[in-house]
């Protein structure tokens, strides 16, 4: 789910965006559609204070910040990522209210005394399968630095009472982390089903949380592409403030 950055100007690792660029050569989280998907999808509202966590090379931090008002804690694990989120996020317009912390979530959400009203991440999903022999691209897909369990349980510690939790995964990982997310009293409020073409099977889910349980949870479904191949109205509605081409 890549193709669309592919043609936003990709030169050896730089991703140009409407307002901002993104360098991901040495982040573990490459610049993905996946990740504008989130960014674009969330609704900020009027939330001062919004935690990314596994910001990666910072994309998702940099949307929030051009969508929003608040200031932004972006967490990630990761010190080469955080050297080149903390450089994005200084060329960007926004570098006065992001703040990159090299720190893993845990220890972040045990040590902060912040609360947050929005709190975002595009966890890596992968559970027991097989690993790449590359361990940068394993701390980005396999959750055995942060469990689902792990995830949800900090992310109680740092959200405000009315606070709003928004994660993107493919669908069998959805089903396992909305249970999970259950546990800790955080229930599903909206997911957005990501299908490449219309009526095809979703590829990703995009899922809202909160900590006060929902009678019947908003289900929407966003196709990428049409039926043609070319690309959907409301796709391009989306992303139209960050894509080049739209």
């Amino acid at each position: 789910m890549n193709d669309q950055l592919k043609k936003s100007g990709k030169a050896t690792g730089t991703f140009y965006f409407k307002q901002f660029k993104v360098e991901d050569g040495m982040s573990t989280m490459k610049v993905g559609t996946d990740a504008v998907l989130l960014g674009a999808s969330v609704e900020t509202g009027d939330a001062e204070e919004i935690l990314e966590i596994g910001t990666g090379s910072g994309v998702i931090a940099l949307i929030l910040a051009q969508r929003s008002t608040a200031r932004i804690d972006a967490n990630e694990v990761d010190e080469k990522s955080v050297l080149q989120a903390r450089e994005n996020v200084t060329s960007s317009p926004w570098g006065d209210r992001i703040s990159v912390i090299h720190r893993s979530f845990q220890e972040f959400a045990n040590q902060t005394g912040k609360k947050y009203n929005l709190i975002v991440s595009n966890p890596p999903f992968f559970t027991n399968s097989l690993k790449s022999p590359f361990q940068k691209r394993n701390i980005s897909r396999h959750n055995d630095s942060l469990s689902f369990g792990e995830l949800v349980k900090c992310a109680d510690q740092v959200i405000e009472k009315d606070g709003s939790l928004w994660i993107i995964l493919p669908g069998k990982e959805s089903n396992e982390f909305i249970s999970t997310a259950r546990n800790q009293r955080f229930f599903i409020k909206k997911i957005i089903k990501i299908q490449p073409k219309p009526g095809q099977a979703p590829q990703r889910n995009i899922m809202h949380f909160t900590k006060y349980e929902t009678v019947n949870p908003v289900i929407e479904e966003l196709a990428i592409r049409n039926v043609d191949g070319s690309y959907s109205t409301d796709y391009m509605e989306l992303t139209k403030d960050f894509y080049l081409d739209f």
